[in-house]
């Protein structure tokens, strides 16, 4: 006979691919909301599973005490279990795991006693993403399972479906609770906690041109209200700087207040150690003209007095090296 515990995992597993599959669909209705229900019911059960684990098994390990020292009941007269809070509270989350956690059964009980706007559409997807890799992580952590056998995705864009992005929220015109929701999620990505788990995934998109896959462009892409029936969506080229915006005397100025005591040898010698420069992930060559960036790809040549601009990725990197070094 197979472990309660092991009932449980199954049941939440089920319940966020679940949410998964309602999500990638291409037409369902009210999709958000059956997404945001599935996957805190998912949590839920996994948290509930690893308290019985850690228990042998026992039942009551799950249930709620009275103040008289028995189990308390419901109205059917079964016993009443902890809820997801306390089940977090029990299995001492990491605070990045938590704050998704929490702020999707916000989301959840709005939808579940009243109803959830359509702006919300952006912000549940980037909670989702990171709500999922921190799932897959914690299933993996918790009991060595892989969910890798499963398209253990959601879906990012679609032609037709409208995102918005925090800054283009009208929030005075939004319900309190929507704003306190969305003013939540703010303060938390701009007071984030470095972790392995994630509290949210922002998108970014990167289109390639099939007949030169290797090409680097890239895209913005921003919301137009051009009729009632929706939003179109504008492409446009993402300029250079916008993607790598640091100059190097404004990343040695950061790094510098930052780490007092280091020397700009030492980050010189981090850059032309770890071949920055070379790695569009954190720099790129800026080049006085296209002619010059042409003749550059054609012999390697780097003119002289190329500079190069690097992005906060790059900063953060570089100041992680410093600090280790």
């Amino acid at each position: 006979m197979k472990a309660r515990y092991k009932h449980l995992l199954e049941n939440s597993i089920s319940a966020i691919l679940s949410a998964i599959e309602i999500y990638n669909k291409p037409d369902f209705k009210y999709r958000n909301e059956i997404f945001v229900i599935l996957t805190v019911n998912a949590w839920e059960l996994l948290l509930k599973s690893k308290i019985l684990k850690e228990n042998n098994g026992k039942i009551n390990s799950l249930y709620i005490k009275t103040a008289e020292g028995k189990f308390a009941t419901n109205r059917n007269k079964t016993f009443k279990t902890i809820g997801i809070f306390d089940a977090i509270g029990v299995n001492k989350l990491d605070a990045n795991v938590r704050r998704n956690i929490e702020e999707f059964i916000k989301i959840r009980d709005n939808a579940i006693h009243f109803y959830n706007r359509e702006n919300l559409n952006y912000l549940i997807f980037t909670l989702g993403v990171a709500n999922l890799k921190n799932y897959q992580k914690t299933v993996q952590k918790w009991y060595n399972r892989d969910l890798l056998e499963y398209n253990f995705y959601i879906l990012p864009l679609g032609f037709a479906y409208s995102f918005k992005g925090y800054s283009q929220l009208e929030l005075t015109k939004e319900p309190e609770i929507i704003q306190d929701l969305i003013k939540t999620v703010q303060y938390y990505q701009d007071n984030k906690i470095e972790s392995e788990y994630d509290f949210i995934c922002e998108i970014e998109v990167n289109l390639k041109a099939a007949k030169k896959i290797t090409e680097n462009t890239d895209i913005e892409i921003s919301i137009s209200k051009e009729n009632n029936n929706g939003q179109a969506v504008l492409f446009q080229t993402k300029r250079l700087i916008d993607k790598y915006p640091l100059t190097y005397k404004q990343m040695w100025e950061m790094i510098k207040l930052e780490i007092p005591t280091i020397k700009q040898s030492d980050l010189n010698d981090l850059i032309k150690k770890h071949n920055i420069k070379k790695n569009d992930k954190y720099s790129a060559y800026h080049f006085r003209s296209k002619t010059v960036e042409e003749d550059y790809e054609k012999t390697s040549k780097l003119p002289k007095n190329t500079s190069s601009i690097y992005n906060h990725d790059c900063l953060k990197h570089l100041k992680s090296l410093l600090k280790d070094k």
